[in-house]
């Protein structure tokens, strides 16, 4: 697994803290029913697999954001949510360089 490979995945330990942080509740809808977690800054786009970067989703409203017409509006929520839950919040530093 390549260094980007590993940063951009979700640990247990990591999956576990972004389901109690949110309830285990989807963060557009609030639904408790095939929940996932959901990368703000996709892994294709080499979004990181910290806190900051995830929520919990469900199946629908996570496939919407990825490939729906509400793909703006649900990732603006999605940056609101992760602003909210942290003070100094910052995009930039979701994604992985490899020159850190």
């Amino acid at each position: 697994m390549s260094k980007a490979s590993k940063a951009c995945d979700i640990s247990p330990t990591v999956r576990k803290e972004v389901m109690d942080r949110d309830g285990g509740r989807c963060i557009i809808c609030g639904s408790m029913q095939g929940i996932q977690i959901a990368h703000y800054i996709s892994r294709a786009r080499l979004g990181l697999g910290i806190p900051q970067n995830l929520a919990c989703m469900c199946l629908l409203c996570h496939a919407e954001m990825d490939n729906g017409k509400y793909h703006t509006e649900y990732q603006n929520i999605f940056k609101g949510h992760l602003q909210a839950k942290y003070d100094h919040w910052d995009e930039t530093e979701l994604t992985y360089k490899k020159w850190r």
